[in-house]
């Protein structure tokens, strides 16, 4: 990506997109100065939640702040930031660190998987933009019809490699990294881990291939979640 990706780059880039399909695409404002959020919010972070609110490409909406199921469980980490809901069972968040960092933005989709969107709020936004750009310049875009949503969808979701789920058990080892070892001493011997540091978008901790509902566990130093069963 060239370039810093700013506030004002992206609702620049935003408003000219529903400027050009106003019946697609709805912007929401952005949160007010001094709104409690009840989490740390980094610069960037803040300068980004201050300008944009959020915005729907139908069906789906971008709800950046106050987002409907920003308080429900559903199994995720307690640090996180929910950004979208796709009404069948994809959740997508950003991953908050114990120290405050904001850092990748994941989806638990609804077969139960985890999946790397991207590695900040910032380039899951320019994805985002620069996917609907893309589209809406294509020689057969026709404005009139809702005529992206299905190929937005299609082209903004990058396969990748799934990763390996070690059980917690086998990580249990002599020098092993101490990320991963602090999570492993910390959950069931057959709970399956991910290390999602450093994934490019695309990733997937295939969760729902080894186990039944589960809910993810955090490792204090990084991006490694283990899966472990739910007791509801």
């Amino acid at each position: 990506m060239a370039g810093v990706i700013t506030a004002d780059t992206l609702l620049t880039r935003l408003h000219a997109l529903a400027d050009r399909v106003p019946f697609d695409l709805a912007l929401r404002p952005g949160a007010a100065p001094g709104v409690p959020w009840g989490l740390p919010l980094p610069a960037v972070e803040r300068e980004l939640l201050g300008a944009i609110g959020g915005f729907t490409v139908p069906p789906v909406e971008f709800a950046l702040t106050g987002h409907p199921r920003q308080g429900s469980g559903q199994g995720l980490p307690q640090r996180r930031w929910v950004v979208s809901d796709d009404g069948g069972g994809g959740l997508t968040w950003v991953d908050i660190a114990a120290d405050g960092g904001w850092g990748q933005v994941l989806m638990r989709y609804r077969e139960g998987g985890l999946y790397v969107q991207a590695g900040s709020l910032a380039e899951w936004l320019d994805r985002l933009v620069t996917t609907a750009e893309e589209l809406v310049d294509d020689p057969g875009f026709d404005e009139g019809v809702q005529p992206y949503a299905d190929d937005f969808w299609d082209a903004l979701y990058p396969d990748g490699p799934d990763l390996p789920l070690p059980v917690a058990a086998a990580l249990r080892t002599p020098g092993a990294d101490p990320v991963v070892a602090e999570l492993a001493a910390r959950v069931p011997d057959t709970a399956p881990v991910a290390d999602l540091r450093g994934a490019p978008p695309g990733s997937r901790a295939r969760f729902d291939r080894v186990c039944g509902p589960y809910r993810l566990e955090r490792a204090a130093g990084g991006a490694v979640f283990a899966a472990v069963p739910r007791e509801d």
